[in-house]
């Protein structure tokens, strides 16, 4: 009889436990300062494999450039430094827009909170995260710009003449 009512009560509690509703947005759990910490988050990490991607084009590119030169190779490494540095460009550019596309996402999901908390907390919270962004495209446009002045400094420039009279 034991084993009966045992059964019996597990079978309401899995009955139960289906009744209830399956789907949890986060946003009725999630207080404003989760939901900035999360899409926090998200900006670094899009900003970090970003530049880590722009950094392993560089990286790779810089001593297969530096081969062909040695090799007497000078039209093919200007071949392979154009698309290294189309390459980067492209990886900073998808870079910057997922930053957007994640900072625009977060400002929507703060404001949801709009009415529910104190007007100049989600004001701060809307300016940290738009700040946070604007500095990691910042941080991207300066990695790729390091690493494409890193692939053209290969290529020896011309001095310009002075006039001399």
């Amino acid at each position: 009889m034991r084993k009966v009512t045992r059964l019996l009560l597990c079978l309401a509690v899995v009955s139960t436990g289906l009744a209830l509703p399956t789907q949890v947005r986060a946003e009725d759990r999630d207080n404003p300062f989760d939901v900035y910490a999360k899409f926090a988050r998200k900006i670094v990490q899009v900003t970090m494999r970003g530049t880590k991607a722009v950094k392993e084009v560089a990286a790779e590119a810089i001593p297969r450039i530096r081969r062909l030169q040695e090799n007497g190779q000078h039209e093919r490494a200007r071949e392979v430094a154009a698309k290294a540095i189309d390459t980067i460009e492209r990886f900073s550019a998808k870079t910057r827009s997922a930053i957007r596309e994640a900072a625009s996402r977060g400002v929507d999901a703060l404001m949801k909170f709009e009415g529910k908390v104190p007007p100049d907390v989600l004001r701060n919270l809307v300016e940290g995260l738009l700040d946070l962004a604007a500095r990691a495209a910042d941080h991207v446009d300066g990695v790729e710009k390091r690493a494409i002045d890193a692939i053209e400094s290969l290529f020896p420039q011309p001095t310009p003449v002075s006039d001399r009279r």
